[in-house]
């Protein structure tokens, strides 16, 4: 018997991205449990995508690796029955640390293998900073890299939540009612952000932890805040929690994977032009229901 959860996932292009002839700069990893006792993982990464972050693809992409592989460690260092105040004081305290770090030897094995050329700092004025053996990376180099990250691990006992950076997780009841288990920091609304390239990345992550007594959350959605910003208020854009647990109920995880992509190309289109990438974590045993959307939010900004 497996962990009844399920997760996908899709990653678009934005729209002014293809116009301009950028790539994508978003990420998405995930893992399906394979036991009864085994994890769900979700990873997603917005790479900065700006002129001094001209390698955020590789960073997002390097993030989303990095928070898999290290909140299965995570996950598993900890014993079955380690008491949940035990898992939440690691999690605040060990786990943000263990994944920056992971990040940052991440970017010095790809700069190893692909050293910065003159070209891409020739619209700056200092050299290429090179990888030099027992020295610490420029913070040049790391913003090169910069991206945010949110992840999520889904144990059979506890869900961790944790973010760095702008993007959002919502949580959908069974009963379609739509919330945020982290606090959204008013300062991203301003396209402020901190990331893994950030001076004190470890200590700026949320983190919460909550067990999963009870029937819990029946969705969890992780976007990148190209999503977001194609709506006009929070309201609208919870409507699409909403939304994606009506399809999923109605149609199965086999159609919504199918149709997530043009979905969210079309958001983008009609929205904020930007990258946008989800990842949805259901709740077998929330996913019973009939009941059809009443409305096409997924699709109207």
């Amino acid at each position: 018997m497996s962990l009844r959860w399920t997760a996908l996932s899709a990653s678009v292009q934005g729209a002014s991205h293809e116009n301009k002839g950028q790539g994508n700069q978003d990420a998405v990893r995930l893992k399906n449990p394979s036991g009864a006792d085994d994890v769900l993982l979700l990873a997603i990464a917005d790479g900065h995508g700006s002129a001094r972050s001209f390698r955020s693809d590789r960073g997002s992409a390097l993030a989303a690796e990095c928070a898999l592989r290290e909140l299965l460690r995570f996950t598993r260092q900890l014993r079955p029955d380690a008491p949940l105040s035990r898992v939440r004081n690691q999690a605040k305290n060990r786990w943000p640390a263990a994944l920056v770090t992971a990040w940052k030897n991440a970017v010095r094995a790809d700069l190893t293998a692909r050293p910065f050329s003159q070209m891409e700092f020739a619209a700056f004025p200092e050299p290429p900073p090179k990888v030099k053996p027992g020295e610490e990376l420029p913070v040049t180099a790391y913003l090169a890299y910069g991206a945010t990250l949110i992840a999520v691990a889904i144990t059979p006992r506890y869900i961790l939540y944790s973010q760095l950076g702008d993007g959002d997780i919502l949580t959908v009841r069974a009963d379609g009612v739509v919330s945020r288990p982290l606090p959204k920091r008013h300062e991203y609304m301003a396209n402020q952000t901190v990331s893994l390239c950030s001076h004190n990345a470890p200590g700026e992550f949320q983190i919460q932890v909550d067990a999963l007594r009870g029937p819990g959350p029946a969705l969890v959605m992780l976007s990148t805040d190209g999503y977001a910003n194609c709506f006009r208020q929070d309201d609208d854009f919870f409507k699409v929690g909403a939304d994606f647990l009506s399809y999923l109920r109605a149609e199965g995880t086999a159609y919504v994977g199918g149709k997530l992509e043009n979905w969210l190309r079309q958001s983008s289109h009609d929205g904020s032009g930007d990258d946008i990438t989800v990842g949805l974590a259901a709740r077998a045993s929330a996913l019973a229901s009939p009941a059809r959307p009443a409305h096409a939010n997924l699709l109207s900004p």
